[in-house]
Order: C-alpha cells, then structure tokens, then sequence
C-alpha cells in the first residue's frame, strides 16, 4: 500500500464564527470524507479518508501510531550550546584532577622531584594513562554533549604513537632536559632485563655521531628530537649496544645547561619506563 501526501490548495475559514460547508453529493460515511472539526481557536480540520479506511473504522480494525519527535531536532539551540558549555566545564575539571594525580604517580615512579616542571608528548600520554590505570585512578569519559559538538580527546591520537617525549626542567633558569624514546624498542628491551643502556655523546668529529645522528633524525626518534645545535644544546643517542653498527638507537636526550646531571637523569628515567613497559 502507497500513500501519497496532498496539500490542498483550497484555504481554510479562520475566525470564531467560521460554519463549516454543508456536505455535498453522497454521504459523508460511504464517500470517505468525515465531517469537519472545528478546533478550540476556531480554526476548521477536513479529513478526507479513502473508501477502505472507512470500512476499516466500521469494523474498529484502524489504529493511528504519532511517531515521537527528535528530541535533537526541536532542542532550542539555546540550550543545547548552554548544555555543551555546562559538559565542558564539568569534563575540564574532571581531565584536571585526573592529570594531577596521574602525574603525581609518574613522578613517583621515574623519581621526578615536585619542584621541576615536567611535560609529556606523544606517546607518553599512554603510558601516563596505563600507569594510572595500574593504579586504579579511571580517566573521565568524554561527555555525550562534548561528542555530538564533535570535540575530541587532544591525547588519543598520540597515545599509540611510535615515539614519545618526557620532558624536565629547572624552575625560572632556561635549562631543561627531554628525553625521546622509542616506544617499540623500549618495550623490547624491557623484556631483556640483562641488556645496559648507553648513552653516547654526539659531538663533531665523533666516528659515530654520523650514523648515530642520521638514525636518529631517520627513524621514529625524528618527529620529537630537536636536533639543533643552538642555545649550547648537547645531544646524546642512547643504544642497546656500544658503537656497534647494528646497535638500535632506543632514545634521544637533549640537555640544555644541564649536562652535570643529564646522564644520570636520563638513565633513571629511562630505567622508569622500563618498568612501565615491562608491566605491560
């Protein structure tokens, strides 16, 4: 059964003392047409029905089904944004104390002190979220209302990245340290537990700076390692073997006035993610 959709073009009486046109030609009830309403603003319905409905509501066999409306189509626009801003605070807060404590764990675990700023980059948002995970701290669920707007969680794509960046730093003195890691090579080494790291200056003149420096800018270390030389930076490749030509660059580390403690910095906080990585 199709059904066609008619708008007549016949306007329709408006006002309280609208009378409704007498029937013409045959009975209402056999030629499908049923007498006009007239609504409580005196406005004037006209319901035309076809001859089987009108045998369908003789034997009390018709039924009418009022679809419901699209609650997303008529919410007032008003305070739909008013219910997006609402999320969005509320989601802020929740990301905030949830950051704090996460990393108030990171800290403890790779022996960070509380009064060097530190930031994370790549994929060191994930580790962050396994450690908190591990620790039974939950990361808040992006709002349903923040989702329909089309935001997104800035650190889901860097998650699974094949690199990430942990970076320290000295309060109101310009020196900061950042060491980039290789996320599948660490995590291969941690299962290794008898392998040493070494950390290998790059300096001019260095047989293996070269190949030590174009692996680094080469391969997955590239996207995050700031390999210029400006500000009196020094650079180190940190591998699994020493100078040897099929040793794997596993991270880099990049000191900026603080190289007297750049080595030993560096080498616990790599010994802190492998931890992380090993409890996979």
């Amino acid at each position: 059964m199709s059904i066609t959709d008619v708008t007549s073009s016949t306007p329709a009486a408006f006002g309280a003392n609208a009378k409704p046109a007498p029937a013409k030609g045959p009975d209402a009830a056999t030629s499908g047409t049923a007498a006009p309403t007239i609504g409580r603003n005196g406005t004037v319905d006209m319901v035309s029905l076809s001859p089987d409905a009108v045998r369908a509501m003789k034997a009390g066999a018709i039924s009418f089904t009022v679809p419901k409306a699209d609650e997303a189509a008529v919410k007032d626009p008003v305070a739909a944004r008013m219910e997006t801003m609402l999320a969005r605070r509320d989601y802020d807060l929740k990301q905030a104390d949830y950051m704090r404590e996460a990393m108030g764990m990171l800290r403890q675990t790779l022996n960070l002190p509380e009064d060097q700023p530190i930031f994370l980059g790549g994929a060191a948002h994930g580790l962050l979220d396994k450690l908190a995970a591990k620790n039974g701290l939950s990361k808040p669920e992006m709002p349903d209302a923040l989702r329909a707007a089309g935001v997104k969680d800035p650190f889901a794509e860097d998650a699974d990245a094949e690199s990430g960046v942990i970076g320290v730093g000295m309060p109101n003195s310009g020196k900061e340290m950042q060491v980039v890691f290789d996320r599948l090579g660490l995590a291969g080494w941690s299962a290794k537990t008898d392998d040493p790291l070494r950390m290998i200056a790059l300096k001019d003149g260095s047989d293996h700076s070269g190949p030590l420096l174009g692996a680094i800018k080469e391969g997955t270390l590239g996207r995050l390692t700031d390999t210029r030389p400006d500000q009196g930076a020094s650079l180190w490749a940190v591998t699994d073997r020493d100078g040897e030509s099929n040793a794997r660059v596993l991270a880099s580390v990049r000191s900026v006035g603080m190289d007297d403690v750049a080595t030993d910095m560096a080498t616990n906080l790599l010994k802190g993610l492998k931890g992380l990585f090993a409890g996979d």
